[in-house]
């Protein structure tokens, strides 16, 4: 049976069919048209249902591989002593714990940066046997070693699993950079352009 494919294989196939290669102004203005079709972006997860809307299995523990990148509702634990939170973040998972991982959202970074920020964690790509990636390589220790990689800082998360409020939704490489520029982020208590400054502070400050 066919499996149906995701909203973002569909951006990134109608990227390729119209001739959009780069980034440009005008590309961006084309992706930020179809994204208006997503009235809800989080319609495409499948919902958990209700007697697994507290907890994650541990099935999809492994779901989060290492390197990757994915999309997921998330609640957090303390969310009323946070200054603001990310409801739908777009995550790479850094190093696995007994009750959840470390990650980094790249929602917490604004558009210019986030770009940047990907082109850098790019040159750490693993390749499988057919030259595609895989996942990235990296781990909280060697992005903290460096200054080549200060965007880093304000994208650090600790996820619980008994606190993801849905499916996971994994984000295959060649639609990386539909995902860098999709515009779902969900910020709550803070409008994005406060946390974005704030972001753009740290990474100064670093």
């Amino acid at each position: 049976m066919a499996t149906k494919p995701s909203i973002l294989t569909k951006i990134a196939e109608e990227k390729t069919a119209a001739g959009v290669q780069t980034m440009s102004r005008q590309s961006f203005a084309w992706l930020k048209q179809k994204m208006l079709q997503l009235r809800n972006p989080t319609a495409y997860i499948p919902p958990m249902t209700k007697e697994k809307y507290r907890y994650t299995p541990p099935s999809n523990r492994q779901k989060f591989l290492l390197g990757g990148l994915y999309f997921f509702i998330y609640d957090p634990k303390g969310k009323s002593e946070l200054p603001y939170y990310d409801r739908f973040p777009l995550v790479m998972p850094l190093q696995r714990n007994a009750d959840g991982f470390l990650g980094l959202n790249i929602h917490y970074l604004p558009i210019n940066y986030r770009i940047l920020f990907m082109r850098k964690l790019m040159g750490r790509a693993i390749y499988d046997e057919n030259d595609e990636i895989k996942r990235i390589r990296i781990t909280y220790d060697i992005l903290d070693a460096t200054r080549r990689f200060k965007e880093f800082r304000p994208c650090v998360k600790q996820y619980l699993y008994s606190h993801v409020r849905s499916r996971i939704l994994a984000v295959q490489p060649d639609e990386w950079d539909v995902a860098t520029y999709l515009p779902v982020h969900q910020f709550k208590k803070q409008p994005a352009k406060t946390v974005w400054q704030d972001s753009i502070e740290e990474i100064r400050n670093s």
